[in-house]
């Protein structure tokens, strides 16, 4: 049984995966490489997209219950604390990885 936080109900309020369910949508084949919350899960999943000979390798992990991943922050974060509905708006995030202080792209990157 998922443990309670006051005032919250698990399952409702916040997601009580223990481990990353199956048959989920979600895809790296039209992602830069990153870190992604999927909104399918209410973004307690959250994958790493890696890159690969042939496209990107698809990770997938799950963050613990009551918290769920942050994609402004790219770590798993309490759930009150995240607007998950809004986390594909801050995908782009991602091309932070492959820049330099100055914001310039690394080589070999665009």
């Amino acid at each position: 049984m998922a443990q309670q936080l006051d005032g919250y109900v698990p399952g409702e309020d916040y997601p009580v995966f223990t481990e990353v369910p199956k048959g989920l949508s979600f895809t790296c084949n039209d992602k830069i490489p990153g870190y992604y919350a999927d909104t399918e899960t209410m973004c307690q999943v959250w994958h790493w997209c890696v890159p690969s000979i042939g496209g990107n390798v698809m990770y997938s992990f799950v963050c613990a219950p009551g918290t769920v991943f942050n994609q402004r922050l790219r770590v798993c974060d309490w759930f009150y604390k995240v607007d998950c509905p809004n986390s594909p708006g801050y995908y782009g995030i991602n091309e932070d990885l492959y820049k330099d202080e100055a914001g310039n792209y690394i080589a070999g990157k665009k």
